[in-house]
């Protein structure tokens, strides 16, 4: 009797294990899967979000800083990392960056990306680097290619081609290798500093200047089709298993009891 009943709890642990690393799991996912995909021309890289980007990874309802939410696009061709961006305003004159690397935000020696800002080109693109918090100093090679576009109902749509390892060491380019996770950062700002019409601050109104997000970014050597795509988000699908195995181990321990008991039964009815 002790002995099955040691065998249905260990059984039961076991899966209980089980879901709590399928849990692990999912808190490890990263963020963006920058799938293969086909190359895209630089001409195409005009702050219009089209068709060029049908084949990379998509997701929706990223809550950027310091407020709103974006719709983000991320790909690669084996050379050159594809990033696109989309999400509302409070301005029509607002900023956007994109830190390529590092642990925080604004920290020293990052590559990034800046979009729109005034004090660089304005509604343009500047290939940057972090020079700690607060700064951020123009590559003296301009590497890349970038655009960003302002409706007048103030949705903003950027788009980045930048090479995954464009040699630049000076202006602390980046250099990713296929099948690396690296981390991403997106911020912006229309309340000062490059950008002007909005309340937004990256460094005010409850903002502390040089926090963000800080996401990951898998670099994908599978192409969407490849790799298919999921009726459910990765979060969803790894709730649905933890379901799944804590419904089992609840029925493991339903039939260990049921038939313990009537084991026990069976003795007791014996004749001795």
């Amino acid at each position: 009797m002790k002995k099955e009943f040691f065998l249905i709890s260990t059984s039961t642990i076991l899966l209980l294990i089980t879901a709590f690393l399928l849990l692990n799991c999912a808190a490890a996912q990263t963020n963006f899967n920058a799938y293969y995909g086909s190359a895209i021309d630089e001409s195409k890289i005009d702050g219009n979000i089209g068709s060029e980007w049908d084949d990379a990874g998509k997701a929706t309802g990223v809550v950027i800083d310091p407020q709103g939410s974006a719709d983000v696009w991320t790909k690669n061709d084996g050379t050159n990392l594809y990033i696109a961006v989309r999400f509302t305003a409070d301005s029509a004159n607002p900023w956007i960056a994109i830190q390529l690397g590092g642990n925080s935000c604004m920290e020293a020696n990052t590559d990034a990306a800046l979009f729109g800002n005034d004090n660089y080109n304005v509604d343009g693109y500047v290939d940057c680097y972090m020079s700690g918090t607060g700064g951020a100093k123009a590559d003296s090679a301009q590497e890349g290619r970038g655009a960003i576009n302002v409706t007048a109902s103030k949705s903003v749509e950027v788009e980045l081609k930048k090479s995954l390892n464009s040699g630049d060491v000076a202006g602390k380019d980046i250099n990713w290798a296929i099948n690396e996770t690296r981390t991403i950062i997106i911020i912006w700002d229309s309340n000062g500093r490059g950008s002007s019409g909005g309340t937004s601050n990256h460094y005010g109104n409850g903002a502390v200047l040089g926090t963000g997000t800080v996401r990951t970014l898998f670099l994908s050597s599978n192409s969407l089709s490849q790799s298919g795509t999921s009726i459910l988000s990765n979060i969803d699908a790894t709730i649905v298993a933890v379901a799944v195995v804590v419904i089992i181990a609840v029925v493991v321990i339903i039939i260990g009891v049921v038939w313990l008991r009537k084991r026990g039964a069976r003795r007791k009815s014996e004749p001795s």
